[in-house]
């Protein structure tokens, strides 16, 4: 088999490309609105976020991946059942030392409470 010379080959692709013409017009004011999307972009990126943006952004960008979306709501559902968990046992003991005031105060009246 033999391949052809690298520089027949170039050649060759530039004689097509130099022939080549597109039929297809760009949309009114195309190049306007290109410049804008750039400088709207260079100006977002040189302004300087603040908290509530950053996390928002860092969401967006998070959220469409699914192996990181499971992983932010696993993580969610895992600090909520904990902090939901320390609250019902804080308020279980409480519940539990006022029985245990009021018991004794029906047994003995004249108790003190211990507090």
């Amino acid at each position: 088999m033999n391949k052809p010379e690298p520089a027949n080959q170039d050649e060759k692709l530039s004689k097509v490309l130099h022939e080549w013409k597109s039929e297809v017009l760009l949309p009114p004011r195309f190049q306007e609105r290109v410049w804008q999307r750039i400088q709207s972009g260079e100006s977002a990126h040189a302004k300087p976020f603040s908290v509530i943006e950053l996390v928002a952004h860092w969401i967006g960008n998070l959220l469409p991946r699914p192996a990181a979306a499971a992983v932010y709501v696993a993580l969610l559902i895992a600090v909520g059942a904990t902090v939901g968990w320390t609250q019902a046992h804080q308020t279980n003991e409480r519940v539990m030392s006022e029985l245990g005031d009021r018991y004794v105060r029906v047994l003995d009246p004249f108790q003190s409470p211990r507090n």
